[in-house]
């Protein structure tokens, strides 16, 4: 759920099919049991899973396969892609013991405004074809995360900006 842009319409531009789990390593390795994925990752450990190696995130595996595509048009390719958007992510404080009835109020508040609502894990909204934002709650911290993505930096600024004072504006709604 919390991919880059850039990374799922390299994928799809080269024949392959993007699907999304909630974040963390189990979900995304059941995921990709199920649907039997050919390769997978988990952002919040910048971890990529290789199941016909091992089904965990390798970083030495990543390191290596990166080291091999050096210097070849496949690797600038991939690169063009990547650096072409800004990612952003923040937090606000919020009491775990809330943490479900603010989601709700924002994902209320939001389901209307994006041209895609994903509520797999917390809420995404898809705002244009590069530019997120994914709003989610800890699941072991007092916090609740908000991650955005464009291709415009001020935007993605301008993007977690909004979402940090609306969460803050549901918390004190639910306190």
């Amino acid at each position: 759920i919390d991919t880059s842009v850039s990374v799922e319409k390299f994928i799809k531009q080269n024949g392959g099919a993007v699907q999304r789990s909630k974040v963390g390593e189990a979900n995304v390795i059941d995921l990709m049991i199920k649907s039997e994925a050919q390769a997978g990752g988990e952002g919040s450990s910048a971890g990529f899973i290789l199941p016909e190696f091992n089904f965990c995130r390798d970083g030495i595996l990543t390191s290596g396969l990166i080291a091999s595509m050096l210097g070849t048009s496949q690797f600038n390719d991939v690169l063009r892609f990547m650096e072409n958007y800004t990612q952003i992510r923040d937090k606000t404080s919020v009491n775990s013991a809330v943490h479900d009835k603010v989601i709700q109020k924002v994902t209320d508040k939001l389901g209307q405004k994006y041209s895609e609502v994903i509520t797999l894990d917390g809420i995404k909204g898809i705002i244009d074809e590069d530019s997120w934002v994914l709003i989610r709650k800890s699941n072991t911290e007092d916090i609740i995360r908000v991650s955005a993505e464009s291709n415009d930096e001020q935007k993605c600024n301008s993007i977690v900006k909004e979402s940090i004072e609306l969460v803050k504006q549901c918390y004190e709604e639910v306190r």
